[in-house]
């Protein structure tokens, strides 16, 4: 069955969760994120390269080992903690096509699961570029493909997170 058309009053904001677990206590994923300011993580996800302030990087979903996906500009806020977690705003944008890409907000969160493991989280949201047409393609097909690219982006980070911890346990 296919969706309704939407009015222009639901071309909203779309909002997406995900999570993954680390292997690495919060205190030593957040000395990790003190030291490096968030920064680290971009490189991490997926072959980032500096751009002055901003940071150039490839998201999509993966498949196997590969990403397959279209060059980001993105932008971390400051980290900061709140009840307890370790958050950090994030934004990515198109590097090219950008009217054809939506830009994603959110905050990537840092929770304690135990004295071991923590959990790592996106709370993200996007509109749809191309008003009523693109959240009608959004609604069939697209939200499939931006929730892969932001698990595929959190499973990388957590590999790597878990890693670091493992190497470097209580830096």
């Amino acid at each position: 069955m296919l969706p309704v058309v939407m009015t222009g009053a639901e071309h909203a904001a779309v909002f997406l969760s995900d999570a993954v677990e680390v292997e690495g206590s919060r205190r030593e994923v957040e000395s990790w994120l003190r030291r490096s300011g968030g920064e680290d993580l971009l490189p991490l996800a997926g072959e980032a390269t500096a751009s002055g302030e901003e940071l150039l990087m490839t998201v999509g979903p993966g498949f196997g080992e590969r990403v397959l996906g279209v060059p980001v500009r993105v932008r971390l806020g400051t980290c900061w903690t709140r009840d307890g977690s370790i958050a950090i705003p994030i934004r990515w944008e198109a590097a090219l096509f950008e009217s054809l890409f939506p830009v994603l907000d959110g905050t990537l969160v840092v929770t304690a699961l135990d004295e071991t493991r923590c959990r790592l989280a996106i709370e993200a949201s996007y509109r749809p570029p191309l008003d009523r047409l693109g959240s009608l393609i959004d609604r069939v097909l697209l939200h499939r493909v931006a929730e892969s690219t932001v698990h595929e982006f959190l499973r990388r980070v957590g590999l790597t997170l878990s890693a670091w911890c493992v190497r470097c346990p209580n830096e």
